[in-house]
């Protein structure tokens, strides 16, 4: 039984529904609302790929981020950061909410 993403017509808010096959005929309700005016979302997907594939692929985007901008540099890392290794500092507080500072523009070590 498939589980699909929903976003309702009148409140607008998303939601999951657990539908069976004999369920598809009947119309899914919002949960909130309980109106009938639902959409269909297109929901992610994800791919297994081998350690090689992803090593390949951090490569490939760290040869596209400009060194000398710290908001490309904190958004890769934000990104990818974690798939590098679970070495100390990348788990702890301080770096997750600095790459998340700089991400969004705010001031770097460097400008404090």
């Amino acid at each position: 039984m498939p589980i699909y993403e929903y976003e309702c017509g009148l409140c607008r808010r998303s939601f999951e529904a657990l539908v069976t096959h004999a369920d598809q005929a009947s119309q899914t309700a919002c949960p909130f609302c309980g109106n009938k005016d639902v959409q269909k979302l297109i929901s992610p997907t994800s791919i297994i790929r081998s350690s090689a594939r992803q090593q390949s692929d951090r490569t490939g985007a760290l040869g596209k981020v400009d060194p000398t901008k710290p908001q490309e540099v904190a958004n890769h890392f934000r990104e990818h950061g974690s798939r590098f290794g679970d070495s100390g500092f990348r788990g702890k507080k301080a770096w997750r909410e600095g790459v998340e500072r700089v991400s969004k523009g705010g001031p770097t070590l460097k400008d404090k």
